[in-house]
């Protein structure tokens, strides 16, 4: 299935549930992280976006829809690609080109948000980063023990009471963590880094769990070097 008919296909789903900016946003996290993957990973995509009300709300039917329409799609029944509208906020008809599916577009939104491009995480480092480090962690150890320390940590964060953003993150079924759209709170970014430091020493012992950390550290700084909010947001989540 081409690039172009997936887009479609979650546009025209979830488009009945948000609109506007948070609809943008879903959609370029879809384009982004998910947009690659096979139809069996629809599900964790809808868990990534656990902080968006209206589609937790009816995650159910809206894994119905896009599988139906993924195992069956029929063009005459989608909407016009949104990758136009996601990108600079103008509709296809208006830059030329010809709507030839079954609804139309949201409308545009205001000026400042057709500037640039939303990034889910332009104004929270912090997720970005967070996710990062804790992937990089995950990278260098085995499937089972990359579980075994996801299942630690979505056991301690809940019992510390952390944000359901900093929840979702961990529930996801994959050996990755993904960072989500509401910004996390610096603590809940920390307390998780830290729970997952606590799940290494469990699954590989403190000194390799110390070097672990210690060399994703050190690259994840060397990359933000020059980008100071990143630069500065790092030195946050580590205590500094």
């Amino acid at each position: 299935m081409s690039p172009d008919i997936k887009r479609r296909i979650v546009y025209t789903v979830l488009s009945d549930y948000i609109a506007g900016e948070e609809l943008r946003q879903v959609l370029w996290l879809w384009q982004e992280q998910y947009a690659d993957r096979s139809r069996y990973e629809l599900n964790q995509f809808l868990g990534a976006c656990r902080e968006v009300p209206a589609i937790q709300q009816s995650r159910l039917e809206i894994l119905s829809r896009l599988v139906r329409m993924v195992m069956a799609p029929d063009e005459t029944t989608l909407k016009a690609d949104p990758l136009t509208w996601m990108e600079t906020g103008q509709s296809p008809a208006a830059s030329g080109s010809v709507s030839n599916g079954a609804g139309s577009l949201p409308a545009k939104p205001t000026r400042s948000n057709v500037t640039k491009r939303p990034d889910a995480n332009q104004n929270a480092p912090q997720n970005a980063l967070t996710a990062e480090i804790i992937n990089m962690l995950f990278g260098r150890l085995r499937s089972d023990q990359v579980r075994s320390i996801k299942s630690y940590v979505l056991s301690a964060a809940r019992k510390k009471k952390l944000q359901p953003a900093a929840l979702a993150m961990f529930e996801q079924p994959d050996i990755t963590v993904s960072p989500v759209l509401t910004p996390l709170d610096i603590r809940d970014a920390r307390k998780l880094i830290n729970f997952t430091y606590i799940g290494c020493c469990e699954a590989v012992g403190p000194v390799d769990a110390d070097l672990l950390l210690s060399t994703t550290v050190t690259e994840v700084g060397e990359k933000y070097r020059n980008d100071s909010s990143h630069a500065d947001c790092l030195n946050q989540l580590l205590g500094r």
